[in-house]
């Protein structure tokens, strides 16, 4: 799964990597090593912008917006199903009802410059869950393949995304079976293209020789809570050793 991750390029940054526009410029973000579900979150949709009177444009323009991290589907009942639906999984997400609408018409990118996992690890006081983040050894950023909803009456909508995940592949097997869908730059346009309700051939599987090179950094166990925040959150710290084994 993905359940924490970092986003801490600036507006101005992000607006440049996804070609993207800030729409109203009100919304503010604060640099966040601790992201986590219900939290504001940034997103890249692909939207027609209107005019002071609400009129949409004939073309759609990519955005930078703030929504809330966890689903809320349009037919939700309230919002409390949200921690549910903070991932939607790459094998069922054209299916399940929570997401294929959002799936067909409401794509996103999740702008991101790692996440964390944690790792079962056999120590010599025990089984314990080392933290680790994953960043991109360069320092580029990532992005996420993510789906986004409305929620609400008019006037009072509520916007919400959720981030796809994948089979974790190659040395990621080793930290948890489940990582989020990376998508690479080529793949953007398709991913955000709202004429295209089944952007299949985008959802290939990661590769680590053709993809991202990943750095898999242990970082200290403060990120295990997420009133927790700062740069010192990704700084490498030696894990505990492991346990060895007797014959």
């Amino acid at each position: 799964m993905c359940g924490r991750y970092v986003s801490v390029r600036s507006d101005g940054d992000v607006l440049a990597e996804f070609d993207a526009v800030h729409p109203t410029g009100n919304d503010s973000w604060e640099l966040d090593y601790n992201v986590a579900p219900t939290k504001p979150v940034r997103v890249i949709v692909n939207r027609p912008l209107r005019d002071a009177d609400g009129k949409p444009a004939a073309e759609p323009t990519r955005q930078l917006r703030v929504v809330s991290w966890g689903l809320v589907p349009s037919w939700a009942k309230d919002r409390s199903i949200a921690s549910k639906l903070i991932n939607a999984r790459l094998e069922s997400v054209t299916s399940k009802p929570a997401f294929r609408r959002a799936y067909a018409k409401r794509r996103c990118l999740v702008p991101a410059d790692g996440w964390y996992e944690w790792q079962l690890r056999d120590t010599d006081e025990g089984p314990r869950k080392q933290p680790m983040y994953m960043t991109p050894t360069d320092g580029h950023g990532l992005a996420f393949a993510g789906l986004y909803e409305f929620w609400g009456a008019p006037g009072e909508t509520l916007t919400t995304c959720t981030i796809i995940t994948a089979p974790a592949q190659g040395a990621l097997t080793e930290i948890h079976d489940r990582m989020p869908f990376v998508l690479p730059a080529q793949a953007w346009a398709r991913w955000l293209d709202p004429t295209v309700t089944d952007p299949a051939d985008v959802l290939v599987p990661w590769d680590e020789v053709s993809g991202e090179h990943l750095e898999l950094r242990p970082v200290a166990t403060t990120v295990n809570s997420v009133d927790n925040n700062g740069p010192e959150l990704i700084e490498r710290v030696e894990p505990a050793p492991a346990a060895q084994l007797l014959f």
